[in-house]
């Protein structure tokens, strides 16, 4: 495995040099069993994904259990699986509005407190399975991109397919201020992220992985490089790389990485597929989709970083539509008096009012406790602070101006739509004036539709067969012989379908 002593960044962000001191993270209490979160209900919306809902497939009254599908795609519709994180009965179908704005249906579930699983959820005697069984299998467990995009899965395999690629990136980059979560899977279970790595490289038709890390992650570095060293025997013909990046944020972020790998500033039609030849995967979706092919187990649960100002933040295991009260619950010293509760990191996410029905999604990484404090605004000094740090080298400052005055024809011009709403320029302001906001809502109405429509193509959606099934049972049940080509013909390469 080939060492880079290069140390990879993009210009401007925000570094160690800074406010942001990224060496003086809170602390994060150390349990000898990552603690498990086992909510009295969830709320599960339609909705995790970018694209569209998917449709309920269970009625009020009715029994499920962990791994079941309760949500499926309509047919040719871009939306992912839905499934349940824990066992109990449907009390409730009813809209909601997550604090993104999105509107989607979402399925009430009352705990039995029995934990039972699906029946089909049981590991899987070996795991040489071909390159389009795994595609299936991504495609039914609903996984979608765990890194804060929640574009599905198996629309990036496609597309990097279709564009051919000629590697995958392991995105272990994260690096906002107290999210940690990431982190915590690497060194929790790295053999699965070696192996899903894997996975997804056959899947794609690529032989080399290179993973992405930041140079002051010296644990994740041992983690992942212990996972491959056991491993070495059981993988042919696959070239591992580890890519060093300095600590800076938002250092994860695709437009990101291909300024710090390869020096390109990707354009509004560009992609990392199609520009640079890499499809990027985050650490925590390559860990879903080989927890889909081991265990059989659908996209039910995940690693959420509890974080704030006052008092030792928790990494924790929680179905996916547990309430934000219910995870709050499980760490001691919270106070929901004078603080505010942030959906997501202290930078990017967004604040909620009512935590009791606000669930976290398959791309909730973090729940943020802040103090509340009334930040005064004031009229711009024309610093150029925000034009100074803005990764993507906008003038923030001049663009909330004319977005404020109507002049949004202009605003477009100047490319607000390249906003990331990383946050760093509300951040450094010294007005107090909410610049992400106003740039990153307007960004939002400009792009929303043309990045649905540039993967929808490479959805593979389907007719999925509805009812109280594991959508893990469809694909296997519809794949022949005949379907599998010669160029699915790759088997993950596990000697005498090594067990797991």
């Amino acid at each position: 495995m080939p060492w880079a002593e290069k140390r990879y960044s993009f210009h401007k962000g925000s570094n160690s040099d800074n406010a942001l001191d990224f060496s003086k993270r809170s602390s994060f209490i150390r349990d000898i069993l990552l603690e498990k979160v086992y909510p009295n209900r969830i709320v599960l919306p339609m909705q995790m994904n970018f694209g569209v809902p998917a449709v309920p497939t269970v009625e009020v009254g009715e029994s499920v259990t962990i791994g079941q599908c309760v949500g499926a795609p309509r047919p040719g519709s871009f939306a992912v699986p839905v499934h349940s994180g824990i066992s109990g009965t449907v009390k409730e179908i009813r809209d909601i509005t997550l604090p993104n704005g999105i509107r989607c249906p979402a399925v009430v579930i009352e705990s039995d407190r029995k934990r039972t699983f699906h029946s089909s959820v049981y590991p899987r005697q070996d795991v040489n399975v071909s390159a389009s069984k795994v595609r299936g299998i991504v495609k039914d467990a609903g996984i979608v991109g765990m890194g804060g995009e929640g574009i599905p899965t198996i629309a990036k395999i496609n597309r990097a397919r279709n564009l051919g690629v000629n590697r995958i990136l392991v995105n272990c980059l994260q690096n906002e201020p107290f999210a940690n979560c990431d982190h915590m899977r690497i060194c929790e279970t790295p053999e699965y992220i070696v192996m899903g790595a894997v996975a997804l490289a056959g899947a794609v038709g690529v032989s080399r992985i290179d993973f992405l890390i930041s140079e002051s992650r010296k644990d994740d570095l041992a983690a992942l490089q212990n996972a491959m060293e056991l491993s070495a025997g059981d993988y042919s013909g696959y070239a591992f790389n580890i890519k060093f990046f300095k600590e800076r944020f938002p250092q994860g972020y695709y437009g990101m990485v291909a300024k710090a790998l390869y020096d390109v500033d990707l354009q509004e039609d560009e992609t990392l597929e199609s520009r640079c030849g890499a499809v990027m995967f985050n650490c925590s979706t390559v860990y879903a989709c080989w927890e889909a092919i081991a265990d059989n187990l659908p996209l039910t649960s995940r690693i959420v970083t509890v974080t704030g100002a006052n008092f030792e933040s928790h990494n924790v295991i929680a179905p996916i539509g547990t309430t934000v009260s219910d995870l709050l619950a499980t760490v001691n010293g919270i106070s929901r008096s004078n603080n505010r509760i942030i959906w997501g990191n202290c930078l990017t996410g967004l604040e909620i009012t009512d935590p009791e029905n606000t669930p976290i999604t398959k791309t909730t990484s973090a729940v943020s406790v802040i103090p509340k404090k009334e930040i005064p605004v004031s009229s711009c000094i024309k610093c150029l602070k925000c034009t100074e740090t803005c990764p993507e080298e906008l003038e923030p400052g001049f663009l909330y101006d004319l977005i404020r005055r109507g002049i949004t024809n202009r605003a477009e011009d100047e490319g607000a739509r390249k906003c990331i709403a990383c946050g760093i320029c509300s951040y450094i302001c010294p007005s107090g004036i909410d610049l992400t906001g106003a740039i990153a809502s307007f960004a939002a109405s400009l792009k929303g539709r043309e990045k649905g429509k540039a993967f929808y193509a490479y959805s593979n959606a389907g007719k999925i067969d509805l009812g109280g099934i594991s959508l893990l049972e469809v694909y296997e049940e519809e794949e022949t012989e005949e379907q599998v080509t010669e160029s699915d013909g790759f088997v993950l390469p596990f000697e005498g379908g090594k067990p797991v």
